[in-house]
């Protein structure tokens, strides 16, 4: 019978470490990621400044007052609508 419980025993303690084992490298996967989301939250200004640039340089309409135009449409189209414009439609303003 001792022999028996002995060894549940060992089984348990044999199974604790495991899991506390798994769960330190879980935890430490998920402080890394943090870490990762972290400096891509802090560095989005200066990533985007430099594809701006880049997009100006390789396009020579970019800076177009067509283009600028098209562009404002676009934003304003994108922006919300009232429920008179979403029923009768957006008027012409002339």
């Amino acid at each position: 019978m001792s022999q028996d419980l002995l060894a549940r025993l060992r089984r348990v303690e044999q199974q604790i470490r495991a899991f506390k084992q798994l769960h330190e490298s879980e935890l430490q996967l998920i402080l890394d990621e943090l870490t990762d989301i972290a400096n891509q939250v802090d560095e989005p200004s200066a990533a985007e400044k430099p594809r701006a640039a880049r997009a100006d340089d390789a396009d020579p309409a970019a800076s177009s007052p067509k283009r600028a135009k098209w562009l404002a449409e676009q934003e304003k189209k994108a922006g919300p609508k009232s429920r008179r414009e979403l029923l009768f439609g957006e008027r012409e303003e002339k």
